[in-house]
Protein backbone atom coordinates (compact mmCIF):
# COMPACT_ATOMS: atom_id res chain seq x y z
CA UNK A 1 0.00 0.00 0.00
CA UNK A 2 1.36 3.41 -0.94
CA UNK A 3 1.82 5.98 1.82
CA UNK A 4 -0.77 8.31 0.30
CA UNK A 5 -3.31 5.47 0.34
CA UNK A 6 -2.68 4.86 4.05
CA UNK A 7 -3.35 8.50 4.93
CA UNK A 8 -6.31 8.63 2.53
CA UNK A 9 -7.84 5.61 4.26
CA UNK A 10 -7.51 7.44 7.59
CA UNK A 11 -9.34 10.43 6.11
CA UNK A 12 -12.08 8.21 4.65
CA UNK A 13 -12.52 6.42 7.99
CA UNK A 14 -12.86 9.80 9.75
CA UNK A 15 -15.51 10.85 7.21
CA UNK A 16 -13.37 13.73 5.94
CA UNK A 17 -13.77 12.46 2.37
CA UNK A 18 -16.08 10.02 0.67
CA UNK A 19 -13.84 9.29 -2.33
CA UNK A 20 -10.29 7.94 -2.06
CA UNK A 21 -9.21 9.92 -5.15
CA UNK A 22 -10.27 13.21 -3.53
CA UNK A 23 -8.45 12.33 -0.31
CA UNK A 24 -5.26 11.39 -2.16
CA UNK A 25 -5.39 14.61 -4.19
CA UNK A 26 -5.74 16.65 -1.00
CA UNK A 27 -2.79 14.85 0.62
CA UNK A 28 -0.60 15.46 -2.44
CA UNK A 29 -1.51 19.16 -2.38
CA UNK A 30 -0.65 19.43 1.33
CA UNK A 31 2.63 17.57 0.75
CA UNK A 32 3.65 19.83 -2.14
CA UNK A 33 2.75 23.00 -0.22
CA UNK A 34 4.53 21.90 2.95
CA UNK A 35 7.60 20.10 1.59
CA UNK A 36 8.57 22.24 -1.38
CA UNK A 37 12.11 20.80 -1.48
CA UNK A 38 10.95 17.17 -1.50
CA UNK A 39 9.41 14.97 -4.15
CA UNK A 40 5.95 13.56 -3.52
CA UNK A 41 6.65 10.64 -5.84
CA UNK A 42 9.90 9.76 -4.03
CA UNK A 43 8.14 9.96 -0.65
CA UNK A 44 5.09 7.97 -1.77
CA UNK A 45 6.62 4.50 -1.61
CA UNK A 46 5.06 1.22 -0.56
CA UNK A 47 4.69 0.45 3.14
CA UNK A 48 4.12 -2.96 4.62
CA UNK A 49 0.60 -4.09 5.40
CA UNK A 50 1.59 -4.25 9.07
CA UNK A 51 2.75 -0.61 9.08
CA UNK A 52 -0.30 0.53 7.12
CA UNK A 53 -2.70 -1.23 9.47
CA UNK A 54 -0.87 0.13 12.52
CA UNK A 55 -1.19 3.73 11.32
CA UNK A 56 -4.82 3.29 10.27
CA UNK A 57 -5.76 1.73 13.61
CA UNK A 58 -3.91 4.38 15.65
CA UNK A 59 -5.65 7.19 13.79
CA UNK A 60 -9.06 5.51 14.05
CA UNK A 61 -9.59 6.88 17.56
CA UNK A 62 -8.38 10.40 16.82
CA UNK A 63 -10.78 13.32 16.75
CA UNK A 64 -8.83 14.92 13.89
CA UNK A 65 -6.62 13.44 11.18
CA UNK A 66 -3.35 15.39 11.09
CA UNK A 67 -2.13 14.90 7.53
CA UNK A 68 1.22 16.67 7.99
CA UNK A 69 1.93 14.56 11.07
CA UNK A 70 1.12 11.36 9.20
CA UNK A 71 3.35 12.39 6.30
CA UNK A 72 6.18 12.78 8.81
CA UNK A 73 5.28 9.52 10.56
CA UNK A 74 5.53 7.61 7.29
CA UNK A 75 8.59 9.46 5.96
CA UNK A 76 11.14 6.73 6.73
CA UNK A 77 8.91 3.70 6.18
Amino acid sequence: MKKVAVIAQCLINANNFSEIVEAESSIKKIFNETYTDSSFDEWNTEVSVLSANRVISLVAGASKVRVRGLIQELWNH
